[in-house]
């Protein structure tokens, strides 16, 4: 009887589903240590493709209006490295921060992950606060499915901790839906709470915190540290090739 129901077609979709729920468990439990970096890659890769007319597109319009495709605009990666995040430099729109998809396929960021943060901002991050950096950006920040307009950056930065200790896939999914909720409605990035007008030392000299010599002396540590990771790259270019 069972080996007749498992024939049927109501028993191959059950199996189906089965299945599918073992495979999104698999996922689910080496979401954090591979998964996510797996399926970054597949989808940014997916999305290039579908898009790819897009993407052409705003690279032709921004070599055409600025001689160039691409902005890089140096921020905190992963580990608190320098990273170079792009743009398209001739797209005024949303379009603009398309091209931060390539970057999720080079691994320099996530779909879903912290928000980007200048690199002067490191060094008025706690250690604690830079627990952050155990994992990639992301295109979209996680926030847009917990976040609000009353968020402070030392709320955001706990719970930018905990996020990246943890690194949900369901937690993602929801994110996702959540930021595509908000820009349908209309809504912007209130979500990110005063870390949506301000950067973190910025914020800081508002408050009284720190004085300008500090940001200064901040934006000198970030100069330096953007030349260095430039040599860097430069000597792995001359040396690999790459």
């Amino acid at each position: 009887m069972f080996d007749e129901f498992l024939k049927s077609a109501a028993g191959h979709a059950v199996v189906g589903v089965l299945i599918a729920a073992l495979a999104v468990l698999i996922i689910d439990l080496n979401y954090r240590l591979f998964f996510k970096y797996v399926l970054d890659f597949i989808f940014a890769l997916l999305f290039v493709t579908v898009l790819s007319p897009v993407f052409i597109g705003c690279a032709a319009v921004s070599k055409y209006r600025e001689g160039r495709v691409y902005d890089k605009t140096p921020c905190l990666g992963a580990r608190g490295k320098v990273i170079f995040v792009r743009s398209y430099a001739g797209v005024h729109c949303s379009f603009k921060n398309l091209a931060r998809v390539l970057d999720v396929i080079a691994g320099r960021l996530s779909f879903v992950g912290p928000r980007l943060m200048p690199v002067s901002d490191g060094a008025f991050l706690s250690d604690e606060a830079m627990q952050r950096f155990a994992t990639r950006p992301g295109v979209l920040c996680y926030l847009a499915a917990r976040g609000g307009e009353g968020l402070t950056y030392e709320q955001m930065f706990a719970l930018d901790a905990r996020y990246a200790k943890r690194r949900e896939l369901f937690y993602d999914i929801f994110a996702v839906l959540a930021a595509f909720a908000l820009a349908i409605r209309g809504e912007g990035r209130a979500y990110l709470g005063e870390s949506a007008s301000d950067d973190y030392a910025h914020t800081l000299l508002k408050r009284g915190a720190i004085g300008e010599k500090e940001i200064e002396q901040a934006e000198k540590i970030a100069e330096e540290a953007i030349e260095e990771h430039e040599k860097r790259r430069q000597v792995k270019k001359s040396k690999y090739g790459a």
